[in-house]
């Protein structure tokens, strides 16, 4: 039997094996934040950037201070959308290039 517990920081993962009851702690890995986007043509966006838990990929303790590296990545309308070298991208539905400014 599974029974999972949730607070904000941690997921605690609760189960039993041979009734003995286990607990393990897994930390987020991944988070959204709102960041701006602007276009040649001067519109701006919010757009939504991942962010990795810096911490969690090299293995260090979760109960350190989380540090969120951004990826070279975002999300429009649930779709994850991989940021060119310049940090620019195409809007899915548009078609029109914005780049990201600094998060």
């Amino acid at each position: 039997m599974l029974n999972f517990t949730h607070c904000s920081k941690t997921l605690f993962i609760i189960f039993y094996v041979k009734n003995k009851k286990m607990e393990t702690r897994m930390t987020k890995r991944h988070i959204l934040k709102e960041v701006n986007a602007k276009s040649m043509c001067g519109m701006e966006i919010v757009v939504e950037q991942i962010f990795e838990n810096m911490y969690e990929k090299n293995f260090v303790e979760a109960g350190m201070e989380q540090n969120w590296l951004p990826l070279s990545k975002i999300v429009i309308s649930d779709k994850v959308i991989n940021l060119d070298q310049d940090n620019t991208f195409a809007h899915p539905r548009t078609g029109k290039v914005f780049k990201v400014l600094n998060s």
